[in-house]
């Protein structure tokens, strides 16, 4: 039949090659649409991001995970947030200025954390020392050590890292390093240097770099070659939904989602994953915030990866001043302070709040809760508002009240924004 009707031979090969596609299309969907966390699984991720924030104190040594994990999960009121932020940049001036233990990986993590959350990682309190230099220098030491002695001045794990936080700030050093590390980084899962963490931050540093504009020919294939290799490593380490083990599976996860165009859907059970790590949640077996930390961006569908996708002011925008004042006449002692703020251009005024606050915490801190609408701030050098008294406090750009909410408006060079203590 085919010698007689060649042409119905093509055209039945050409339906099964459409179908054939269409059946794997719906089963790459499918696989997405499933792998999630279901409504009846959401409050044991709440209440472990939850607890992972009660962490966060002042007499508490700041975990740039935690960071990283709340800014990636959108989840924490900004107090939180503002006061991790401080501690790190803090840490990091005095880390610097004492010439104290600061390992390439470290100063990864910083990076990372810090641009998560908006704030410039190259602006560091009573420093000149710019982080993301910093980690390009530290970065060339571990290369340095690698050429010389073939492994790193610290782990893989680390260089890892490196390489993960140059290609989320854009450093176009991050393909470089990318193409030397992908030569030497082990593959050999019997290596006494291999872990399923390892191959984990190393698959998702590398599939970020791959994702970057003007990657050389040779160096994608490279690099791309090398993600294959690691991703069978972390595959194979699967067993009854976890990988590796209960704590390196957040970050294998993070790899899997990150990276799932490098290789066949059918090798990942993702729900299964999640399923096995929801149960592990009300045993308390990611009590520590660390393991917390790493855990929650997957189940919460992102990878540290995201933080690229992280609408921010641009660190090479201008600054504008910004005058910020703040009054209160109806309670207590009346007062009014002021104060001029330099931000990037495009910054909203809860980065201005957030900067007058670092700059000048007894008069300017505030707390704030996030809702629906958007943030919402409840108290300003420890004034609160209170429906008792129906007092609050209201914004205003000059005498105009603002339309937006203090984390959606953007003031724009010299305007003069007040919060004033109101009545309703």
């Amino acid at each position: 039949m085919n010698l007689l009707f060649p042409h119905h031979s093509i055209r039945m090969k050409q339906v099964i090659i459409l179908c054939a596609g269409l059946i794997s299309l719906l089963h790459s969907c499918w696989a997405d649409a499933v792998c999630h966390v279901s409504d009846t699984q959401k409050s044991y991720v709440t209440s472990l991001a939850v607890s992972m924030a009660k962490s966060v104190g002042p007499c508490v040594t700041p975990d740039p995970s935690v960071l990283l994990a709340l800014s990636l999960g959108k989840v924490t009121d900004v107090s939180t947030q503002d006061l991790l932020v401080r501690q790190l940049k803090e840490d990091a001036a005095q880390k610097i200025n004492g010439n104290q233990s600061f390992s390439s990986g470290k100063v990864a993590l910083y990076v990372l954390a810090l641009q998560s959350s908006c704030s410039d990682p190259t602006e560091l309190p009573n420093s000149n020392t710019n982080l993301v230099h910093l980690l390009e220098t530290k970065t060339q030491e571990e290369l340095d050590s690698i050429k010389s002695c073939g492994s790193p001045l610290t782990t893989w794990y680390q260089v890892g890292l490196d390489v993960l936080a140059l290609c989320v700030m854009s450093q176009p050093s991050a393909i470089t390093v990318a193409d030397a590390i992908s030569k030497s980084i082990p593959t050999n899962p019997s290596g006494h240097t291999f872990s399923v963490d390892t191959a984990a931050v190393a698959v998702t540093g590398f599939t970020c770099v791959l994702e970057m504009a003007n990657v050389p020919q040779n160096t994608f294939a490279k690099v791309k070659h090398t993600v294959g290799a690691l991703l069978d490593m972390i595959l194979n380490a699967q067993d009854n939904g976890l990988i590796g083990n209960i704590y390196s599976t957040g970050l294998a996860a993070q790899a899997l989602t990150v990276a799932k165009s490098y290789y066949p859907s059918e090798r990942w059970d993702c729900p299964q994953t999640i399923k096995s790590v929801i149960d592990l949640i009300p045993k308390g077996k990611f009590s520590l915030p660390i393991a917390a930390a790493q855990l929650l961006p997957f189940l919460w569908g992102q990878s540290y990866v995201s933080v690229k996708e992280i609408p921010c002011p641009s660190i090479d925008a201008p600054l504008i001043s910004v005058d910020y004042t703040i009054v209160n006449d109806l309670i207590g002692d009346p007062f009014k302070y002021s104060i001029v703020v330099s931000v990037k251009e495009g910054s909203t005024f809860l980065e201005v709040m957030l900067k007058a606050a670092e700059l000048n915490p007894n008069h300017f801190s505030f707390q704030s809760e996030v809702s629906s609408w958007g943030t919402f701030v409840t108290s300003i050098n420890s004034l609160g508002g209170s429906t008792n008294d129906k007092t609050y406090w209201q914004f205003f750009n000059g005498v105009t009240p603002l339309e937006e909410g203090v984390g959606t408006f953007k003031p724009k060079n010299k305007e003069h924004i007040l919060a004033i203590f109101s009545k309703y």
